[in-house]
């Protein structure tokens, strides 16, 4: 039986090659960025782009609340030609339909470059990422992106949002790719997305029979089956570099690319954001834990500062699979983004250093308290210095009343610094 129903998936796969092979594809290439100003999110305008507020049927309505202008909590703005088309040295051009730029509340920004192509010419979309290598075959195109986000401007003032990575040589390599290959066809078996949108994940031809066992770590996620035509519509091949989505739909246009993935784009840029923030974040309380300067006010604030950040972020920056969407099988995409992008993990190595910073807050604390305890009680006993001095001048004029109550004092005296010290030596 196993062996038929093998057969049967390769027989749809065979016979549909033609049919996946004149499939309209696009890659959305998205450039993470972080900011420093302070971004009122709510009345944010980017110079030249257009506004494009959230709205969907797949959002949940705690989502969507969430993503309202008035939430401030992410912004989404389309640019308009703000990248040329990618030329390639043999005369190719590929086109660029769109520029996006999402903005988060927290120093977080992506911009995203959609380039549509055929699947014949999958390959130089392969030569301008060059995935796996570091070598860069597409200068102009890094250039182009670089100038593009240096550009943006609020208000006429540009040189706000920088690429997340400090070597520009390396820009391109830190994206997120996001593929879409549209076919005219629904699909009878789930392997059968899987191998297609396997090789869109690879870059290549997504009709050709390839396969790659090394590469462990890939979730897939489906569409329901269709109870009346008995078919699926859609799949995605999620890893930690990419999405890859594969579509059937009619409307085999490169405009189409844009419309049938907007939703899904988001929900990646969602996971994304949270990516990046662990990041951030880490980063932070890193570079805050080996500051030399530990003893200093400003650092005690930057500690306070940071662990609010985090405490915050776990709060209200993370979302359950189940408050993203209304549909399982979204929820279920989001939560294989989580998995493979590593959050959990993320969240977790916080949580732990927001730990280590509460307890050495605690110890300074102690420490201070104490200092402050001594200073005090040294302060208590020059103090007293001084009135058993002023007594001593009172007893010389005999009175038995004074010299009795100065007995007292002493021995209350000797008793408090001897049970002060027994309280020190236990701490």
């Amino acid at each position: 039986r196993k062996r038929l129903e093998g057969r049967g998936i390769m027989n749809e796969f065979n016979a549909n090659r033609q049919v996946y092979s004149d499939s309209i594809r696009g890659t959305y290439v998205i450039f993470p960025l972080k900011y420093e100003s302070s971004l009122n999110l709510t009345e944010l305008t980017i110079d030249g782009a257009e506004n494009a507020d959230f709205s969907s049927y797949d959002m949940s309505d705690i989502l969507a609340r969430r993503c309202r202008k008035e939430n401030g909590f992410v912004r989404r703005y389309i640019l308009n030609s703000c990248i040329d088309d990618v030329h390639f040295s043999d005369g190719k051009i590929l086109a660029v339909n769109e520029s996006q730029l999402y903005v988060f509340n927290n120093r977080i920004a992506f911009f995203t470059v959609l380039v549509t192509y055929d699947n014949a010419d999958a390959g130089y979309i392969d030569k301008l990422i060059n995935p796996g290598y570091v070598q860069n075959y597409n200068h102009s195109f890094e250039e182009n992106v670089i100038k593009a986000v240096s550009n943006i401007s609020i208000g006429g003032v540009s040189n706000i949002f920088r690429l997340y990575v400090d070597d520009m040589k390396l820009a391109v390599k830190e994206t997120y790719l996001f593929n879409v290959a549209l076919v005219s066809r629904r699909f009878n078996e789930l392997e059968t997305i899987e191998r297609i949108t396997f090789n869109e994940h690879k870059l290549i031809d997504i009709s050709r029979d390839f396969s790659d066992p090394s590469e462990k770590d890939i979730a897939y996620t489906y569409g329901a089956k269709d109870t009346n035509k008995c078919s699926y519509r859609w799949g995605a091949c999620i890893t930690s570099q990419s999405i890859s989505y594969v579509y059937a739909t009619d409307d085999m246009t490169a405009a189409n690319v844009a419309e049938q993935s907007r939703d899904d784009v988001f929900l990646t840029m969602l996971v994304l954001h949270q990516k990046s923030t662990c990041m951030l974040v880490n980063e932070g309380i890193q570079n805050t834990l080996i500051d030399n300067k530990r003893q200093s006010l400003k650092y005690f604030r930057k500690v306070k500062m940071l662990k609010k950040e985090a405490l915050e972020f776990r709060a209200s920056g993370t979302l359950a699979p189940s408050q993203v969407s209304r549909w399982n099988n979204v929820c279920e995409t989001y939560r294989c983004l989580l998995a493979v992008n590593g959050i959990d993990e993320a969240l977790e190595e916080i949580e732990q250093k927001v730990e280590l910073i509460r307890d050495e807050q605690e110890r300074k604390s102690s420490d201070m308290q104490n200092y402050v305890a001594t200073v005090i009680a040294v302060f208590g006993l020059i103090s007293i210095v001084a009135s058993v001095l002023s007594i001593v001048d009172l007893v010389n004029s005999g009175s038995t009343d004074i010299v009795a109550a100065l007995g007292v004092s002493c021995i209350g005296v000797v008793l408090f610094v001897f049970s002060w010290l027994i309280l020190m030596l236990k701490k």
